[in-house]
């Protein structure tokens, strides 16, 4: 007997080590531009890297197919090929450590365009602490960034950050799939000066008519010209929406769309100013599609049996200046937080806890969404609109730009995050973008200097960035925030009013974006 269980025992730990070698991954480390090093390349020189390094380990892959593809930290990917896995599993992610995310930028086409998509998905995939960047140095943005056309694919977005898309950052176009969405920040979906944008976060396409699962969470979504769901024929199966920010989307057809969905719940999250644009006549028509709703949440469906819908502690709300400008144009509705369907579904016992509206003061965000909203319904027709909205193509505010942190002493306080985002609480720290590598310090002319009490900060932007203009005393103190704001392209004039301050010799330093200039001023 104590033979037979040594052979037993035997058998077993050859078949554990057996299984332990077949299953270990493999690691393929993949350089792309270090812009610190060459900080003045050509993104030619550097096309399709990321591409050529998966496409050139096809043959390993099939013997040893659990293999991770990491990029480098503090380094960009130029993308101008389509990464399709058609027969493998992909998982791509950052190295471990700390600095820049590794950045996908977009790169030329065999065409010499620029292409629609950055990766088609025909199998599983793992995205995982990549920053995915769409706009093109032209000014213009993707089209789209992630399509998804595997059947029962598992599609999962770990810790990212995706900016500037056209038609939505992941579109499903297959049945029976798993979207999984975690602690990643997605902004400037669309475009500002179509209205219909077709910005979306998620859109549910045709083909895709059955979703087993979708779930975002500890998410921030910002600046989106549309929906951050759409679903419009797709049944879903589970759907779970619990600790995201959603902050400034137009909305014209809603925000979160969950169409005909079995099981779903909308938990413990912000949605700042959704439905900017509130309730037009001018656009009744696509507000009200075949669900007849218009709402921040809304649901096509009621079953008879077996589904269940949970909505409970979301803060809803609209700030102040929103409210103001839609006053102003009799045609403009503030929009439902919920639609007559959702209220239905959950009952009217839980509608208290459902939602509230509170008003919050985040860190840092892009400028106020009335002036748009205000030169909009002005002339509805228009195709020039201010920027201080800023959504979407070269003029865009960056992931790397907002901050939606903000006082533990509001009601929207959850699941004791201390101030911190209910959102992605990642720092994606200053990305680098195709922007950066052309980024000089500013030039800055301070006139007069020596100044009686005002003085003028002259500076040229090359491109657009927050900027911050901070004057220090001699001891090195801050005594005034003279800016703090986004600025787009071009030649800026920012007054100084330094009378009640005492003469003497002042320093400042001027922040735009990478670019940091510091310099000395006099005051009599």
């Amino acid at each position: 007997m104590k033979k037979n269980y040594k052979i037993m025992v035997m058998v077993l730990v050859m078949v554990l080590s057996g299984m332990g070698f077949a299953d270990a991954q493999r690691i393929v480390k993949i350089s792309g531009w270090d812009v610190a090093a060459d900080p003045s390349g050509d993104p030619d020189t550097y096309n399709n890297q990321l591409y050529d390094a998966i496409n050139a380990d096809s043959t390993l892959r099939k013997t040893d197919p659990n293999v991770i593809y990491e990029l480098k930290r503090n380094h960009l990917y130029v993308l101008g090929k389509r990464i399709e896995n058609r027969d493998y599993k992909l998982h791509i992610r950052a190295e471990a450590g700390e600095g820049m995310l590794p950045e996908v930028i977009v790169g030329k086409t065999v065409a010499g365009g620029y292409g629609e998509d950055y990766i088609r998905a025909y199998n599983d995939i793992t995205l995982e602490n990549i920053a995915f960047n769409g706009h093109t140095p032209e000014g213009g943005v993707l089209n789209r960034m992630i399509e998804v056309f595997g059947a029962k694919a598992r599609f999962e977005v770990l810790g990212c950050a995706m900016d500037g898309d056209r038609g939505g950052f992941i579109v499903p176009q297959a049945d029976s799939m798993t979207i999984i969405i975690k602690n990643s920040v997605f902004g400037n979906s669309g475009h500002r000066v179509s209205y219909g944008g077709n910005g979306r976060l998620i859109d549910f396409r045709p083909d895709a008519k059955y979703i087993d699962t979708c779930i975002v969470e500890n998410s921030t979504v910002y600046n989106i010209t549309d929906r951050i769901i759409r679903n419009q024929g797709s049944q879903v199966n589970y759907l779970k929406i619990d600790h995201i920010t959603v902050l400034n989307n137009t909305g014209v057809h809603g925000c979160i769309q969950l169409g005909n969905v079995k099981t779903a719940s909308v938990t413990n999250s912000v949605f700042g100013n959704a439905i900017s644009l509130g309730h037009s006549a001018y656009r009744t028509n696509e507000q009200l599609q075949d669900d007849k709703h218009f709402a921040v949440i809304t649901l096509d469906s009621i079953w008879t049996s077996g589904q269940t819908i949970t909505i409970r502690n979301n803060n809803i709300y609209n700030d102040q200046e929103l409210v103001d400008v839609w006053a102003k144009y009799d045609s403009v509705e503030s929009p439902n937080a919920l639609c007559a369907t959702t209220k239905q579904a959950i009952g009217s016992a839980n509608l208290s806890a459902a939602a509230f509206s509170e008003p919050l003061v985040f860190k840092t965000i892009c400028g106020p969404i009335s002036d748009y909203v205000d030169a909009y319904y002005t002339n509805p027709a228009s195709a020039t609109f201010p920027e201080n909205w800023c959504v979407g193509g070269q003029d865009g505010y960056f992931y790397d730009q907002i901050d939606v942190s903000y006082a533990n002493t509001y009601q929207s306080y959850t699941a004791a995050d201390n101030g911190k985002p209910v959102g992605s609480l990642l720092n994606f720290g200053p990305l680098s973008s195709l922007r950066s590598p052309k980024t000089s310090n500013p030039k800055v002319s301070v006139y007069p200097n020596p100044a009686f009490g005002k003085a003028n900060f002259g500076f040229v932007l090359e491109t657009p960035a927050i900027v911050r203009i901070t004057v220090f005393d001699i001891t090195g103190s801050q005594v005034k925030l003279v800016a703090n704001s986004f600025m787009g392209a071009g030649t800026h004039n920012v007054e100084f009013d330094g009378s009640m301050l005492p003469s003497g010799v002042y320093y400042y330093s001027l922040e735009a974006g990478p670019g940091i200039t510091n310099g000395k001023m006099v005051l009599y």
